[in-house]
């Protein structure tokens, strides 16, 4: 008999016919159903996806190769990145580099900014914040980044990090700032929704934080080759 789609029983019985088709009755949690085979694409497939949009193909690209809907890719990458989703335990670091890149947001008259935080000694992005290129969202950021033991703060002349990093810990200038400005190159050429000469623009701000943490899970503090650890 086959297992209960529900509980994933194999106590069910055969328990008469719906539209033609044998239908099973669960002895376990009495839950009826016709269908024996699994619903939905195989992991295999949904984990090619995830590694295909991490190595820059866009939703829509995908979608066409394993003849599925766009929505049904987003969701599948959606719900793998939220499993995966991860920052780095707060430790001692003597040098965080802190940048800004633009994005766009529902439309390419309204940018999002992704401010980000890379730790010069371990060469991890340990924090991300989006939102705009004001003091609020550098402040969100920075109350995390509280958390860690950090010397020094690297960034460039923007004039709102002596706001909120001390005097004392804040190094301003481009020179400093070499390590995130190549993650920040990275992360352009990895993902398409990032390129800068592109006609994508992402429509949730949940989807560009997500994406985010994939960029870090597995092109940064991680290898790709982890993505199928995930599925099996």
């Amino acid at each position: 008999m086959p297992e209960c789609s529900k509980c994933g029983s194999t106590e069910t019985v055969k328990n008469g016919f719906h539209l033609g088709r044998q239908r099973h009755r669960c002895k376990k949690c009495g839950f009826q159903f016709t269908r024996s085979t699994p619903r939905g694409r195989p992991a295999s497939e949904k984990a090619t996806a995830v590694l295909l949009y991490t190595l820059g193909l866009s939703l829509n690209c995908i979608a066409r190769m394993f003849k599925v809907s766009t929505p049904a890719v987003l969701r599948w990458i959606r719900l793998f990145a939220e499993r995966a989703y991860e920052k780095p335990e707060p430790h001692e670091a003597v040098v965080v580099e802190l940048d800004e890149m633009w994005h766009y947001l529902r439309s390419k008259k309204n940018k999002l900014w992704i401010w980000k935080a890379y730790c010069r000694d371990t060469g991890q992005l340990i924090d991300w914040e989006c939102g705009d290129r004001d003091q609020g969202t550098l402040a969100r950021l920075m109350s995390r980044l509280g958390k860690w033991q950090i010397w020094y703060y690297f960034t460039d002349d923007w004039k709102v990090y002596p706001t909120e990093i001390p005097e004392e810990q804040l190094v301003t200038g481009k020179s400093g700032t070499v390590g995130i400005e190549r993650n920040y190159c990275r992360q352009r050429h990895w993902f398409a929704r990032f390129k800068g000469k592109s006609i994508v623009v992402s429509k949730s701000l949940r989807m560009v934080d997500l994406t985010m943490a994939l960029f870090a899970r597995f092109h940064v503090n991680g290898v790709r080759e982890d993505i199928a650890s995930f599925f099996y």
